[in-house]
């Protein structure tokens, strides 16, 4: 975006807008051209800097809209309600595709990032969308989980099951003492009070994690929301996350790099960083050698958080700002809302004494 080319050039006074119906001039033309190069270089400029993770969804989500238009046999730039709220319909027919089969109907939640992803690629691309039609996609997309909810039926995973501190520690109990028993308790304790994501985790540096006398401080840089979060130290030693990150730093013997790394069947510590995915299966792990009656995700770890210091008096914007959660977050309010369905209840004072 600082490419000469992309720098506009002076005049030498200023130019006034052409009257409504006045031909524009040969210099109104060249500055409307360098204003369409500028917007092309910040759509290339956000692109290149985003979390590949991001991209790749976006990705996928104009894969998925190039193979419905190609089905419906609609231009790729087609914006209106009809596209749009087809889009909606075509995934909950289990989005066939030109000479294939349909397959088994989407989960509301993967049309809802399709859509977004979609929606994003069009506008991009500079498609006329009627301003309209996302809102009739969205209203399309309730109706089809009200339908859903009326056959008393579930589809994708459902929401995470928050885990409570009690679970967090048996998981940290479960882990075998070796190094990769001892980097998994790292991963658990420092993704519960840290409430950090799957992808926090596998971009976090050494050098991000600082020691001090109360804990460790967190400092997030790549993912999805960014920010330093202190982590406290804890009086059970299964639960501290400064004393698992420590003793996972001297089992690992690395003073940078990756914070978190894989270990071969050897238990030998490697140079890699683990994978997004690879840290979403070393939670699940734990999860199934604690034996628990239900899947553990990373989300699972940072809904937990949201949930349990709540209910020790934890304040709203403390837990945002802990767990780098956005103002107002709706995400976050669902987690609360699991707690107060019981703690701030309007019909607490609605009974009779039997007697």
């Amino acid at each position: 975006m600082t490419g000469r080319a992309l720098t506009p050039r002076a005049t030498s006074s200023p130019r006034r807008r052409p009257l409504p119906g006045e031909p524009a001039s040969d210099l109104d033309r060249d500055a409307a051209l360098r204003v369409d190069a500028l917007d092309a270089a910040a759509d290339r400029y956000l692109d290149a800097e985003r979390v590949a993770s991001t991209r790749e969804a976006y990705a996928r989500d104009w894969a998925a809209w190039e193979d419905y238009t190609r089905w419906a046999g609609i231009p790729l730039l087609s914006g209106g309600r009809g596209a749009l709220v087809g889009f909606v319909l075509w995934f909950e027919q289990g989005a066939p595709r030109v000479g294939r089969e349909p397959g088994p109907p989407a989960a509301p939640a993967t049309i809802r990032r399709r859509l977004a992803g979609a929606l994003h690629g069009l506008r991009k691309f500079g498609a006329d969308v009627d301003p309209r039609g996302p809102a009739a996609a969205r209203e399309a997309l309730t109706i089809y989980r009200r339908r859903l909810a009326a056959d008393g039926v579930s589809r994708g995973r459902g929401q995470a099951h928050a885990v409570d501190l009690r679970a967090v520690l048996a998981m940290s109990s479960a882990c075998p003492d070796t190094r990769r028993g001892l980097r998994d308790r790292a991963m658990l304790t420092i993704g519960f009070y840290g409430a950090t994501r799957a992808s926090d985790q596998a971009h976090l540096l050494t050098s991000d994690v600082t020691v001090e006398q109360n804990g460790i401080v967190l400092d997030v840089r790549v993912g999805k929301t960014t920010g330093r979060s202190a982590l406290p130290r804890r009086r059970h030693p299964l639960l501290c996350p400064r004393s698992a990150w420590l003793a996972w730093l001297r089992a690992g013997r690395h003073t940078g790099g990756p914070a978190f790394r894989r270990i071969d069947r050897h238990d030998t510590v490697r140079d890699e960083p683990l994978s997004p995915d690879a840290v979403t299966a070393v939670i699940a792990r734990a999860g199934e050698r604690a034996g628990l009656p239900y899947p553990v995700t990373c989300h699972s770890l940072r809904a937990g958080f949201a949930t349990e210091s709540y209910r020790a008096g934890a304040s709203l914007l403390d837990i945002a700002t802990q767990g780098r959660w956005a103002p107002g977050s709706q995400e976050l309010f669902r987690y609360i809302r699991t707690v107060d369905q019981w703690r701030h209840n309007a019909a607490d004072g609605l009974d009779l004494d039997p007697g």
